[in-house]
């Protein structure tokens, strides 16, 4: 694996979202932040391991997600 540094890159977002200590953005196992409507995934999240396949499931989830939330309004 490569190893791309552990600096995330959210600052563009101020305080739209709640974000930890070090500036990962938090979410819940459904990759919703703190703003109604935003969804967060891969590595600018705050969770344990960081992979190319933890990203990837992540982005499938908040897809998932966001349909939801796009066609019915479910949050």
């Amino acid at each position: 694996f490569f190893f791309v540094g552990l600096e995330p890159k959210t600052g563009f977002l101020g305080d739209f979202v709640a974000k930890d200590q070090r500036g990962f953005i938090v979410t819940d196992d459904r990759m919703r932040t703190s703003r109604r409507g935003a969804l967060a995934a891969g590595d600018c999240r705050a969770k344990v391991l960081r992979q190319v396949s933890t990203a990837v499931g992540d982005g499938a989830t908040a897809a998932f997600v966001a349909q939801g939330y796009v066609e019915e309004g479910e949050w």
